[in-house]
């Protein structure tokens, strides 16, 4: 034992501060790090995406969307079933205002908004290319193409959702996802319907 100037135990004084500080010291670092953020996993932020990106994004829904509602347009004029014409009619608006909410948010981000499609002459002429196909306008040649382009709206909402879109907008692009997929889902029951009946 090493007795110190005032008579104490040396050993007992260092061991008695090292065992008191080291379960404070443990329980310091514990309280200390708890309110802090832990660092997220890198590839939970891979695809975060930045406001340039972000309106690509969203301009890139509005011509899906335009293209939808052209789309929905044709096929309401062309369909001789009375209820394929009002149902298409109703998605054409619905795609409409689908196309305003995006550029509500792409506006809202400081930047210009997509105002028109992207298949506005190669649409036309593929729609002209199902006319010219059929001796007569058939139902099926038009919900097979509507179909078809239900199934791309569908998949590049898809694409958009794996980004980190922030959440007001993930919210809104989910809820838009949501129609387009029943919106699909139904159009393509109503041509196999179509197919077993014909």
């Amino acid at each position: 034992m090493n007795p110190t100037s005032d008579g104490t135990n040396n050993d007992a004084a260092m061991k008695t501060p090292l065992g008191a500080r080291t379960p404070n010291a443990s329980m310091a670092s514990r309280e200390g790090d708890a309110p802090r953020a832990q660092p997220s996993d890198p590839d939970d932020r891979a695809d975060v995406v930045d406001t340039p990106a972000l309106v690509s994004v969203l301009n890139g829904l509005i011509e899906v969307v335009l293209d939808g509602a052209r789309m929905f347009s044709l096929a309401a004029g062309d369909v001789l079933d009375a209820d394929y014409k009002a149902l298409f009619a109703q998605h054409a608006q619905e795609r409409n205002h689908f196309a305003r909410e995006l550029q509500a948010l792409v506006v809202a981000l400081g930047a210009n908004p997509q105002n028109r499609g992207t298949l506005e002459g190669a649409l036309l002429q593929a729609w002209m290319d199902v006319k010219s196909a059929v001796a007569v306008r058939e139902d099926y040649a038009v919900l097979r193409e509507v179909e078809r382009a239900e199934q791309n709206a569908r998949k590049r909402y898809a694409r958009a959702l794996t980004l980190d879109l922030g959440g007001d907008v993930k919210a809104l692009v989910e809820r838009q996802y949501s129609a387009v997929s029943r919106s699909h889902d139904r159009v393509r029951a109503l041509r196999t319907k179509h197919a077993l009946r014909s």
